[in-house]
């Protein structure tokens, strides 16, 4: 009896473990799907999906930290290439300007969200039940691995038909990002409106990774008091983040400084 009780429970959990993978297979060919291209190579989409959290528990497994640093290059070099043939007439300090509005993170998470890589994403359960897979600095990421995973599926040509396909009129984009992405000075404005004098400052919180790939975490605060925090790859993409953040916590009133202020 004990042999036959152990024999089945050894077949439950198989059964378990290929529910799990025909549910992530099927979660993979929707999404690619979705994103207009079929993998040759299935698993290179799957190592994409995978965030760091799911492997919590077994540390020698792979991530798509990898595939992230990969395809944030990949993504640089594709939008580098066809700004400059967009923009026949711009300096090289133009034409960076407008490559920083399309690479921002809230541009690719934003992208991530639209392709639906939440539902798709692996990530560990206390990860997911925190919505740490709807987190823009994970999408961002994941968004970045896909690239990558392209790129390495499928090459070059591919690789750029898929990203341009899914950013539309990079024009257009960039007019809108120009023209209405300024959360500091939104935040400024919102302070202001609240007939408050309290000073707006950004500090530094910390400051992960290798330099090729780093992490900032900035944080803001008003009148002394810390309101919120934002990540990015750069201080100043950190600190829009913290000032996205900050906008959403005054706006719903869930923040004590406003109460202080009334």
């Amino acid at each position: 009896m004990k042999f036959l009780r152990k024999l089945s429970g050894v077949l439950g959990k198989k059964r378990g473990d290929l529910g799990v993978q025909d549910e992530l297979e099927r979660k993979i060919k929707a999404l690619e799907k979705r994103m207009g291209y079929c993998f040759h190579d299935p698993s290179l989409l799957e190592l994409a999906l995978t965030h760091p959290s799911f492997h919590e528990h077994n540390k020698g497994k792979k991530d798509n930290q990898r595939l992230e640093f990969l395809g944030d290059s990949i993504l640089g070099a594709i939008l580098s290439l066809n700004l400059y043939q967009l923009y026949p007439k711009l300096d090289e300090g133009d034409l960076s300007r407008k490559k920083a509005v399309l690479a921002r993170g809230t541009t690719l998470a934003s992208l991530g969200s639209k392709l639906g890589l939440p539902q798709a994403l692996q990530v560990s359960r206390t990860e997911r039940k925190n919505q740490g897979h709807l987190r823009p600095s994970t999408l961002e990421d994941a968004i970045e691995a896909v690239i990558g995973a392209i790129f390495l599926d499928g090459g070059w040509k591919t690789t750029q038909a898929c990203v341009l396909r899914w950013l539309g009129d990079l024009n257009q984009m960039i007019e809108v990002g120009e023209g209405g992405f300024n959360p500091k000075g939104q935040l400024q404005e919102f302070i202001q409106s609240q007939d408050a004098n309290e000073k707006i400052k950004y500090q530094l919180v910390s400051e992960k990774g290798p330099p090729h790939n780093k992490r900032f975490i900035m944080q803001v605060t008003i009148g002394g008091e810390a309101i919120a925090q934002g990540s990015g790859k750069s201080k100043k993409e950190a600190e829009e983040k913290a000032a996205c953040e900050a906008l959403r916590t005054l706006r719903s009133g869930s923040n004590s400084f406003l109460k202080k202020e009334n």
